[in-house]
């Protein structure tokens, strides 16, 4: 179990935009897995609430 290490590939938009990927990298590793995903569906859901006050209204 010591010797599990996970690997993963950017993505396009990671290799465009460095930062994105290093901001994203920060948070799952202070954040955990679940912590992660849940900042994410707030963060969606605050931005969806913003898109609909201020736009289609």
């Amino acid at each position: 179990m010591e010797n599990n290490k996970v690997t993963f590939e950017k993505k396009w938009l990671d290799r465009a935009i460095p930062a994105r990927f290093k901001i994203n990298y920060w948070f799952l590793k202070k954040l955990g897995l679940e912590g992660f995903r849940i900042l994410f569906i707030v963060g969606g859901i605050f931005i969806t609430i913003i898109v609909y006050e201020f736009l289609l209204k």
